[in-house]
C-alpha cells in the first residue's frame, strides 16, 4: 500500500458505501487523505473521487473480516461507523489497511494510534445504548407506544432486540430525531425506516394521568437529604432529560402537568 494520497473519497454516507470505499482503496493501492459523505463535503484543494456504493464490493470486504481478521474486528468497524464519531470513516479505512497487514491481532492492539480511535468510538456507542435502555420512555397514542430520543450515535439497531423482546405483543415506534429514523415494531416484525419528522395526536387524558402518576412516584421515592444534582448529571446526563417524563426540563425547571 502506498503512502497517503492527495485524494478525498466521497460516498453516500451508508455503511455499505464506506465498505465500497475500503475496496476502492485496496484495489487502487491508495490511502485516501479523507473519506466524507458527499452531502457533507466542503470546498477543498484536494482532488476528490466519488465512490459509488457497490453491494458486491461491500460484501467482499465484509467477508474479509471473518476470513482475514476476526469477528472482533468486524464488530469494531461496525460499531465505530454507527457511533457517528467525527472522522470515523478515515479512521476505519486506515485501521483496515493496517489490520490487513497485521492480521487478527490488530483489533486487540488497543494502544496503537490506528486502533485506539475505533475502540473509543465503540465504547461511546455501547455506553449510550446502555443508558438508553434505562432512560428511554414511552407514551401511548391510540394504542401505539411512542418514544423520542436524540442520541449522538445511530443506536436504533442496538436497541432493537431488547425492546422487541420486551414488548413483543405491543406496537411501538422509537423515533430518532438526530438521524431522522425510526424503529417500528408491528405484528412481531421490526423495521428501521427513514422519518424526517414525527407528529403524534394529542395525548389522551389517561396518558396524562399516567405521566402524573409516574412523576409522583419518582418524587415520592426520592430521598431529599441525599439529593446530589452533580452526581445525577454524571449518571443521567442532561441531554437525556427532555425525553424523560419524570425529569425536569434541561434548563432545570420542573415539567408542568398538562391536566
Amino acid at each position: 500500500m502506498s503512502c497517503e494520497s492527495d485524494v478525498i473519497y466521497l460516498y453516500d454516507g451508508t455503511y455499505e458505501g464506506l465498505l465500497s470505499c475500503v475496496f476502492e482503496s485496496v484495489y487502487c493501492r491508495e490511502t485516501p487523505a479523507d473519506v466524507v459523505p458527499e452531502d457533507e463535503a466542503e470546498p477543498t484543494l484536494f482532488c476528490t473521487k466519488y465512490v459509488a456504493t457497490d453491494f458486491e464490493h461491500a460484501r467482499r470486504v465484509q467477508d474479509s473480516f471473518t476470513r482475514k481478521l476476526s469477528a472482533e474486528a468486524g464488530e469494531l468497524v461496525r460499531d465505530a461507523f454507527f457511533s457517528c464519531a467525527p472522522g470515523r470513516e478515515r479512521n476505519i479505512v486506515k485501521f483496515l489497511l493496517f489490520a490487513y497487514k497485521i492480521g487478527p491481532r490488530a483489533a486487540r492492539m488497543r494502544a496503537h494510534e490506528l486502533v485506539a480511535p475505533l475502540h473509543e468510538a465503540q465504547r461511546r456507542l455501547l455506553n449510550e445504548t446502555h443508558l438508553l435502555l434505562g432512560f428511554l420512555r414511552f407514551s401511548e397514542y391510540d394504542g401505539v407506544l411512542v418514544s423520542r430520543i436524540q442520541p449522538k450515535g445511530y443506536v436504533l439497531p442496538y436497541l432493537q432486540r431488547h425492546f422487541c423482546e420486551r414488548f413483543a405483543d405491543e406496537t411501538f415506534l422509537i423515533y430518532d430525531k438526530t438521524h431522522s429514523a425510526a424503529l417500528v415494531w408491528k405484528d412481531r416484525r421490526a423495521r428501521i425506516v427513514e422519518l424526517d419528522s414525527l407528529v403524534t395526536p394529542p395525548e389522551s387524558r389517561e396518558e396524562l394521568v399516567y405521566r402524573k402518576l409516574w412523576r409522583t412516584f419518582s418524587d415520592t421515592i426520592a430521598i431529599a437529604l441525599r439529593e446530589n444534582p452533580r452526581c445525577r448529571m454524571t449518571h443521567c446526563p442532561k441531554r437525556y432529560w427532555p425525553e424523560m417524563t419524570e425529569m425536569p426540563n434541561a434548563d432545570g425547571t420542573p415539567k408542568h402537568d398538562q391536566m
